[in-house]
């Protein structure tokens, strides 16, 4: 399964800031938040600028219908259409490959050309739209959790065999009321260690775009 987060980290610069990302990154392997994790890859240039990316993404919608709503298609991929789609991006000014490049991203490799890492200032708007409301996923956590824990009681005294499933919603409940960093999250402060939060004076911050898989 895949999840996009965007990490944010006070840096000297594109180099600096991958290298804390990956630093930060690293004790959550092996199955802990991630099993594996890519700059960009699905999520490929989400953090390139809003408004021309919404230009780009119309105009694509209204070439090739079947790609609304989707990351790419198998008609996108053909050499034939690749080169078409690409010259909308290129014609708004934007770099790198554009996001509808592949299925996925798998074959588009993160550069320095690519907006998979970026500072802050110049995506601010995107990483506001990312931000998730921890406040309303605790309380919907907390009543599936409720729920759970009642329907387990309800099946244990009929003699059912039930699998409880109030610990993981317990555990997802625990994540969003201290802002930890997990699988679920959205936007995550590598340096102030906050989640889904932008910190108050973005001077310095860069935005890092994450595809983790688990």
């Amino acid at each position: 399964m895949h999840k996009g987060v965007i990490l944010l980290v006070k840096a000297e610069d594109r180099d600096d800031a991958l290298d804390k990302v990956n630093d930060f990154m690293e004790p959550y392997g092996e199955g802990d938040v991630w099993d594996w994790f890519s700059i960009g890859n699905r999520w490929h240039n989400t953090l390139a600028p809003k408004d021309k990316v919404e230009t780009f993404t119309k105009k694509v919608n209204e070439l090739y219908p079947q790609t609304k709503g989707s990351y790419a298609t198998n008609d996108i991929e053909n050499e034939t259409v690749r080169p078409i789609i690409q010259a909308e991006w290129e014609k708004l000014g934007l770099r790198g490959k554009n996001p509808f490049w592949s299925s996925y991203g798998f074959d588009v490799k993160d550069s320095e050309e690519d907006y998979n890492v970026v500072p802050l200032s110049d995506c601010i708007d995107t990483v506001k739209d990312w931000v998730r409301d921890v406040e309303k996923v605790a309380e919907e956590e907390f009543a599936e959790l409720v729920k759970a824990r009642e329907e387990t009681k309800e099946k244990k005294a009929k003699g059912e065999k039930v699998w409880d499933m109030s610990a993981y919603h317990a555990s997802r409940y625990k994540d969003a009321i201290y802002n930890n960093f997990c699988f679920d999250s959205n936007v995550f402060d590598v340096t102030e260690e906050a989640g889904e939060k932008l910190p108050e004076d973005i001077k310095g911050y860069w935005a890092i775009m994450i595809d983790m898989h688990n």
